[in-house]
């Protein structure tokens, strides 16, 4: 970098003019003179007290003397502008002039604004910038860069923010200035014009790499027999064309598996048409079944070469699978890209995989010192019975297991009120608070979590940060990346429940064998496993397949009474009115969409009572989830939408008949969940905000 420093005379040069100025000296030392004469009065002073008085005159004189020579000396420095310790005011003002100049001078523009924009310094590199010949005292920096500094001083100085001047790219870099009266910015200006083309060529030189699947073709198989390959082919076919007008090329690794390669400036397109290869694939039926190809694409705009871009690839595969399937997931340098995902779930896991899961989780235990399980925030029966159904599956391989979970839920006092009951298991001190797991935390600590795999609303998201080793076991669409990669990640969508793929796991395992031989199940712990399954498939009538079946049997063997589970659904009048209620005040919108809005109980208990307000906030939860599932059942309605107030948020639950995903419209308020049963929570808006934004999001999905 090239300074130029246009000041011309030196510092040595200014103080040698100064030595030689008789007259500016002589003012300058004039205050030492007057400080020697006071000191000559003061003396004397002292020796006629010594002779007045019987104060020795030495001693007194001696002291004050010491002390006058200290004042005197600090007087002087201080008078001369200069200390010991620093530089004068001269000096100082000299070296500021100088910082000015240099500022002035440098290739990098620079601006000095006040908080309101208005630029009071400029260095000649912002003038050329601006393309201005002028001074831009007094302009308004965000007429130059049609953006305001508020923006700008929003960013952290190391991050900076992105501006464009005169036809140029720039990242703006504000360090805030505060004197008494007034604050000021100093922005810096980093022109990034050249390395914004260079990274576009470069990733116009870099090609997508995709990874591709058709991902429901075990079910065709089993359903369509002999017509599934004919339908495979068809689908293969309709890829190829698409790749084709990509400019690309696709070759099969593995049977209906392929890597596809093509040009960058191709996805562009391909992003404006939302993936259409995914509706045409969907347009292929088998024979007389009449069931769909569903095909899955990961793939990758993003990493510094070819290798990274497959690496990524591969990973975006992996997330679009544990979505559900029949989408594209695109992997950017600004995150990760969702496409398609409107329908259903494919059946996608073997009993093998569930005995791989469960083989691998029982050697991870193994190796750990203690077991940490958890679930979501406000856990339902279903989070809590998969908590307790993995505690039975690690304390054959661990000495150590506890559940962490916040036991003033109502959810759990109405789930483990039969099992406290037993002395036994009240023994075990199974369940801790967040405080105790945190104290648990150790080098070789695992952490399972069950029934969510959004580890920023399981129970304790500060556990979950520090504990090094995680697995995740889950049945909800997975919404986003994981900061750091689990140990073992078993998400799948199709499963109707998290104590579905728990009990599963424990029945091919061989750890969970009916209690007959006194090592099974428990009869209670069965029993909220059961009511589990029976709540995410409203009483086996929704998301229900051959497998949940199975699981609920292996249940029953174990003890599990219908029963008894059912008995954990019981409510109370209050409940039962405020549902009436919400049902009462519901609109249709677009034709078939129904949507309720009502004020829950949390609304209205004192923060302060936080016992009080988590069984509010319970009893809210179910309530919208019981209103959406009944407005489902109303002739003409394809999804139910049911927002409650509560506490200073707003709780919505949605169900659909499987022809609108939910998920899909309610990721975009920060929720997620399954393709006909979601949920999400909105803090900091009120409930009609909230509306309005939903019924946006349910545009933009029946727009695509």
């Amino acid at each position: 970098m090239t300074v130029t420093v246009k000041n011309n005379i030196t510092q040595n040069e200014r103080n040698g003019a100064e030595m030689s100025d008789p007259k500016k000296r002589a003012t300058e030392d004039l205050p030492l003179l007057i400080c020697i004469a006071a000191g000559g009065v003061f003396l004397a002073a002292i020796a006629l007290i010594a002779a007045l008085t019987d104060i020795p005159a030495f001693p007194a004189a001696l002291i004050f003397l010491i002390i006058y020579c200290v004042a005197v000396a600090a007087a002087y420095f201080l008078m001369r502008g200069q200390t010991a310790f620093g530089i004068g005011e001269k000096e100082r003002a000299a070296i500021g002039n100088l910082m000015t100049e240099t500022m002035r001078g440098i290739e990098q523009p620079a601006v000095i604004v006040t908080a309101e924009g208005k630029i009071v310094w400029s260095n000649d590199a912002m003038q050329r910038a601006a393309c201005s010949d002028d001074t831009l005292a007094g302009v308004n920096f965000g007429s130059v860069s049609k953006t305001p500094v508020s923006e700008i001083a929003a960013f952290s100085a190391d991050e900076g923010m992105r501006i464009e001047i005169s036809g140029r790219a720039y990242l703006a870099r504000a360090y805030e200035m505060s004197t008494a009266e007034r604050r000021y910015y100093l922005l810096i200006l980093e022109d990034r014009t050249e390395l914004d083309a260079a990274v576009a060529r470069a990733d116009d030189e870099l090609s997508v790499v995709a990874y591709v699947t058709l991902d429901n073709l075990e079910e065709l198989a089993q359903y369509a027999r002999v017509s599934y390959r004919e339908a495979a082919n068809k689908a293969e076919e309709l890829i190829k064309a698409w790749v084709d007008g990509m400019e690309g090329i696709m070759r099969e690794f593995d049977r209906d598996k392929f890597l596809v390669v093509f040009p960058h400036k191709q996805l562009s397109a391909a992003v404006a048409d939302k993936f259409g290869v995914l509706d045409a694939v969907r347009g292929v039926k088998t024979g007389d079944s009449g069931m769909s190809l569903t095909v899955s694409m990961g793939m990758s705009a993003a990493g510094a070469n070819i290798a990274e871009r497959e690496k990524e690839a591969a990973a975006a595969l992996e997330t679009a699978l544990q979505r559900g399937g029949d989408q594209v997931v695109l992997r950017t340098a600004q995150g990760l890209e969702f496409f398609g995902g409107r329908t259903k779930s494919s059946r996608g896991r073997t009993s093998v995989t569930s005995r791989v899961v469960s083989d691998r989780l029982a050697e991870l235990i193994s190796a750990s010192g203690n077991v940490l399980i958890m679930g979501h925030k406000n856990p339902d029966f279903d989070c809590i019975g998969a908590c307790i159904g993995l505690a039975h599956f690690a304390s054959r391989y661990s000495g150590e297991v506890k559940i962490v979970v916040d036991r003033t839920s109502r959810n759990f006092t109405v789930c483990t009120d039969g099992l406290l009951a037993d002395p036994a298991f009240r023994r075990r001190e199974l369940f801790i608070n967040e405080a105790d797991g945190l104290d648990m935390i150790r080098s070789d600590t695992l952490l399972i979590v069950a029934d969510v795999n959004n580890l920023a609303i399981c129970e304790s998201p500060e556990i979950a940060s520090n504990v090094f080793r995680t697995v995740i076991i889950d049945h909800h669409r997975k919404a986003q990346e994981f900061e750091s990669e689990p140990e073992l990640t078993y998400i799948e969508p199709s499963a109707s429940s998290a104590c579905e793929l728990v009990a599963e796991m424990l029945e091919l395992s061989g750890v969970g064998k009916p209690e007959s031989d006194g090592e099974g199940l428990p009869r209670r712990e069965a029993d909220i496993m059961l009511a589990g399954i029976m709540l995410d498939t409203q009483d086996f009538t929704r998301s229900t397949t051959a497998r949940t079946f199975a699981a609920a049997l292996y249940l029953r063997e174990c003890g599990a009474s219908s029963e008894i589970a059912r008995t954990f659904f019981y409510e109370d009048l209050s409940s039962y009115i405020t549902e009436s209620r919400l049902g009462a005040e519901v609109c249709i919108y677009r034709s078939r969409i129904a949507i309720a809005v009502g004020r829950g109980r949390a609304a209205s208990v004192d923060p302060g009572n936080s016992r009080a307000l988590s069984a509010a906030r319970s009893a809210d939860r179910v309530t919208a989830s019981k209103t959406a599932d009944k407005l489902l059942t109303v002739r003409g309605v394809d999804a139910a939408f049911v927002l409650i107030e509560t506490d200073g948020e707003v709780m919505i639950s949605a169900r659909s008949d499987g022809s609108i995903n939910v998920q899909l419209v309610l990721e975009q308020l920060g929720g997620g969940g399954h393709f006909d049963a979601a949920g999400a929570q909105v803090r900091g808006d009120n409930i009609k905000d909230v509306l309005t934004r939903l019924k946006s999001c349910i545009d933009d999905y029946l727009s695509q």
